[in-house]
């Protein structure tokens, strides 16, 4: 098993969307932090800027499982995993494990980089706890989301079909649903991971952190499960 997470976690570092993903977010945090302030002298509610991250964390999270996944797929790498390792299901889980550890490097990495450039700016006006609370969030969110991109890439094999459908969902049907129904959005990815970067809202109910991470752990397990039976069941030679 241990040979298996390895050669994953090498494939995974050195897939093209880490770098790129990176970039979004440091693009991110110097257009809502830096160039209002420095241009115009404004500055966004620390808040918006930790749970803007949060998102794009999450989005570039499960960009990277899923072209981990429907890559291998696709260029042979998976067959070549199986010759080494006939048992599927510890392939599968060697992926889920490596794209789990990916996203919450990522949101770890996000959180610090708009926490530090809040911090440069002086805007940073939060309690410790919360700002820890709320880095924790992230991480954990893209952890999951990681798992989510990655059974996601099972499922469609086919890097280019699931990136599209990723950023479609993250950017564009869940804050469409958003704006119909905050009632439902809040039980989607989405809004479970608002709940656990402690977003705030003057006009919408958000749940607890526990309860967010509940949904979007429950999310992950689902599709790590059909992934699995979808995994097992499809002819990959």
């Amino acid at each position: 098993m241990t040979h298996i997470l390895r050669a994953q976690a090498r494939i995974a570092a050195t897939t093209r969307i880490a770098v790129p993903g990176v970039l979004a977010m440091a693009a991110f945090v110097i257009l809502t932090c830096l160039t209002p302030a420095v241009l115009f002298g404004q500055h966004r509610d620390p808040h918006t800027i930790l749970w803007g991250t949060a998102t794009i964390a999450a989005v570039t999270a499960m960009l990277l499982g899923a072209l981990q996944t429907a890559g291998d797929l696709t260029n042979g790498m998976t067959r070549a995993l199986l010759l080494a390792e006939p048992r599927r299901l510890r392939v599968l889980g060697a992926q889920l494990l490596v794209s789990l550890g990916l996203g919450a490097a990522v949101g770890a990495a996000a959180a610090l980089l708009a926490d530090t450039t809040q911090a440069i700016l002086g805007r940073l006006a939060l309690p410790a706890a919360s700002i820890v609370s709320i880095c924790l969030g992230t991480a954990v969110a893209a952890a999951l989301c990681g798992v989510l991109g990655a059974a996601a890439g099972v499922l469609l094999r086919n890097a280019a079909l699931a990136a599209c459908v990723i950023a479609l969902w993250g950017y564009a049907v869940e804050p469409f649903i958003s704006t119909l129904s905050h009632n439902v959005y809040i039980y989607l990815p989405g809004g479970a991971r608002d709940s656990l970067v402690r977003h705030v809202s003057a006009h919408h109910y958000i749940p607890p952190p526990l309860a967010g991470g509940l949904i979007l752990a429950g999310f992950a397990s689902a599709a790590a499960l059909a992934a699995a039976l979808t995994f097992t069941r499809r002819d990959v030679t």
